[in-house]
């Protein structure tokens, strides 16, 4: 039996980052187990963690472990080890590895006291027959848990029921006809949800060969990665399907993570539909006990499908065969905290501890994804064309800059306004787009030019008309909107640009007998709200929908016969080498909302750069003349496939300091790349961050970029290493991104 754990203590900080190893006393040993939470003595204090190893001798003296929680282990060696490779590969603490793997919050489980029959129902009626009709009360309390023995009643709940007090049911209990009884309450966040069930369909000739290789490759037992690219349309969730079907005649179990959490309620339907009680819900709309009622049934093996978002990668099962990424491209499978692991390399390295298939799914493929089926990396399936071979829709752009020399000085260019026009008369559905939410996106004074920003952050803040204020997308931060400029007292202010919520009120001026809806991060607060607005739109009640990128994927509305895209240049004008992918996917995504039943769609895609490759590209559907082009220009300026990026970017509220330690950096990384002879590596910076200040925090940056990861990253360590040993680092806090998806 075990003498000693190893324990990695829950403070992420780098002086502490390695296993403790502690004594375990004789009390404690039965419940010693790899992933257990445990309370040690640290210092002068108590402080909990995790083991993460069992050790029979050390030659040195120790503490003794305080206490084991026993209800849960909540790692496996398999999740360890994932754990332990994020925190290589994306220069992490590997307690905040284990945290992300972890349930987050207090995980409780949920009981109350409830009402019960202290004999067998057949007991009972006999003693509701010798009762002969004295104390109708009672006999009406034993006549309704008789007939409903499974409801979990508390005594109020109970005495309600029935319409009697909660005297009656203390007398019942008295007698020892019913007793209390401590039981659990699970959390069901599907519980108001209503699931049509379904069966398989009959798979379309390119949907069977898709199956059938995917089916070959899980029967091999080995890991392998599989990118199916289908045409928006073309059916790639009945894949998924009745992949998962093969997976559960194997005995094993199936991971699906969509982008989206506004994806979940209809991607649950679908599965819920068909595989019923054997799927499990996990993403960051749950509360606390419900996501954690959520994990506990997939770490008691009574479910085998999980779907959710980013972080459902780390679900607790033991026999995993499959893990399913829709719209793999999407840029929201990244953590944008610490750790800052990307899930499609994670769910690609689980596969490989578990001997599972990973199958990525998207129209439009990320350039590494992509690139890696030309080089033999993942395997290549396509779905060509739409199911029952429907029409991509016809995509029309407009010219905006023609729409103002025409004396057009709305949002909407005409072509858009006949078009919803003729969908409202026909009694067809809408979708505008505009990936911008609020009602103006700065406001400023029109005398001295004086623009409103964040007190805290580099940025503008951003008019909202309901309520009426001024906010700051990037800390929250709001303010009431001046009536005078708070620069020069002019009354004359003016509010510019365009968000969703003027997207709105202008259409609901251009169309009163419309009805129309928003659906962005501001409507979408409530729990529950997305289902709503998304349900409404699909029972028809909402005639054209307004929203952000959250109504551009994976929704499936059959009377969606229009979408149109108010400026197609939001993402263009951003300073990042995959701004031009980012639109193309994003056109290409939202234009795949409309003409999935037996209409025809169209689509209307408003630019001031309509001559740009990705927007011309989006118009013909072309996705590999789009990848031929991208791929050569990342060649040529030597960006990701073809090499690896680390950020690195340093903040605090002196903008001295910051500059301090990032020339420090800089000079430290120059030196080591000299040692190391490091041709290959290039460092760009310091300089400052796009994002200059966030949250009253300074920023600047410095950007790594070579061929060899593993080079980049042991550079990364040596030169903070060195830089901790510096007293001015103290205050400044510098974050590692490997790969980052975003430069800002």
């Amino acid at each position: 039996m075990c003498k000693y754990v190893a324990v990695m203590v829950d403070l992420p900080v780098e002086q502490v980052d390695k296993p403790f190893t502690y004594k375990v006393p004789d009390r404690l040993k039965k419940d010693v187990e790899i992933g257990r939470r445990v309370i040690v003595p640290f210092g002068r204090r108590k402080i909990e963690g995790y083991i993460i190893d069992i050790v029979e001798e050390v030659d040195f003296d120790t503490k003794d472990v305080i206490n084991i929680f026993t209800s849960f282990q909540f790692f496996n060696q398999e999740l360890l080890d994932l754990a332990k490779w994020i925190s290589e590969y994306y220069q992490c603490y590997l307690i905040s590895a284990l945290k992300a793997i972890v349930p987050s919050g207090k995980n409780k489980i949920k009981t109350k006291r409830v009402i019960k029959l202290a004999q067998s129902i057949a007991q009972s009626k006999e003693i509701i027959n010798e009762m002969n009709g004295r104390a109708y009360k009672q006999i009406e309390v034993l006549s309704y848990l008789v007939e409903n023995p499974n409801l979990l009643l508390t005594s109020t709940e109970l005495a309600q029921k029935v319409d009697t007090t909660p005297s009656t049911i203390r007398a019942l209990v008295d007698k020892g006809f019913i007793l209390y009884q401590v039981e659990e309450v699970r959390r069901n966040p599907c519980s108001h949800l209503n699931f049509k069930t379904t069966k398989a369909l009959s798979p379309t000739e390119d949907q069977q060969i898709a199956i059938k290789e995917i089916s070959n490759s899980l029967a091999e037992e080995e890991s392998s990665t599989i990118l199916l690219k289908g045409v928006t349309g073309s059916g790639k969730t009945e894949v998924y399907l009745q992949a998962i079907a093969k997976v559960l005649e194997a005995g094993k179990e199936t991971i699906v993570l969509v982008p989206e959490i506004s994806l979940t309620p209809q991607t649950i339907s679908r599965f819920k539909g068909r595989f019923g009680n054997q799927v499990a819900v996990l993403h960051s709309q749950l509360s606390t006990g419900e996501r954690f009622d959520e994990w506990r049934r997939i770490k008691e093996c009574n479910v085998k499908i999980v779907v959710g978002a980013r972080s459902a990668v780390f679900a607790p099962f033991n026999n995993l065969g499959l893990i399913i990424i829709d719209e793999e491209h999407e840029s929201s499978y990244k953590q944008d905290d610490h750790p800052k692991y990307h899930a499609r390399e994670v769910a690609i390295k689980r596969a490989e501890l578990s001997d599972a298939v990973v199958l990525l799914g998207t129209a439009t493929p990320s350039l590494e994804s992509y690139h890696r089926t030309q080089i033999g990396e993942y395997k290549l399936i396509e779905l060509p064309k739409r199911v029952d071979d429907r029409p991509l829709p016809e995509v029309e752009i407009i010219d905006l800059r023609e729409e103002l020399k025409s004396g057009n000085k709305t949002m909407f260019s005409e072509l858009l306004q006949e078009e919803l026009k003729d969908r409202l008369a026909k009694g067809e559905q809408s979708m505008i787009f505009l990936n911008r939410r609020g009602f103006s996106t700065f406001v400023q004074c029109r005398e001295c030019g004086h623009v409103m920003e964040c007190n805290d952050c580099d940025v503008s803040l951003t008019y909202h008309a309901n309520p009426t204020i001024l906010q700051c997308h990037y800390c929250d931060y709001k303010e009431d909107v001046p009536n005078t400029c708070p620069n020069c007292g002019s009354i004359y202010i003016k509010y510019f640009g365009v968000g969703t919520q003027k997207v709105e009120e202008s259409l609901k001026e251009l169309y009163p007998e419309a009805t129309i809806a928003r659906m962005d991060v501001d409507t979408t607060r409530r729990k529950g709200a997305y289902q709503q607005i998304l349900s409404s739109f699909k029972q028809g009640e909402i005639d054209i929908l307004v929203g952000t990128q959250m109504i551009a994927k994976g929704h499936d509305f059959a009377n969606v016969t229009l979408v149109g895209v108010i400026t197609a240049d939001t993402a263009l004008n951003l300073p990042d080498f995959r701004a031009g992918e980012r639109t193309f996917q994003l056109l290409t995504q939202v234009a795949g909302r409309t003409g999935r039943g037996d209409k025809e769609g169209k689509v209307i895609i408003q630019s001031y750069t309509p001559e740009h490759y990705s927007i011309q590209l989006a118009q013909e559907h072309d996705y590999k003349s789009f990848y031929q082009l991208e791929i050569g220009t990342r060649e040529i300026a030597l960006y990701p496939p073809f090499t690896h990026l680390i950020n690195i970017t340093m903040s605090n509220e002196d903008e001295d300091k910051v500059i301090k330690v990032s020339n420090q950096l800089g000079e430290i990384l120059s030196a080591e790349m000299n040692k190391i002879d490091g041709e290959d590596i290039m460092l760009l910076g310091p300089v400052q961050a796009p994002l200059a200040k966030v949250r009253g925090q300074y920023r600047w940056q410095l950007l790594l970029k070579g061929k060899d990861l593993s080079q980049l990253r042991l550079l990364t360590s040596q030169a903070l290493t060195e830089l901790k040993d510096l007293s001015t680092l103290k205050s400044v806090r510098v974050s590692v991104d490997v790969d980052p998806l975003g430069m800002l």
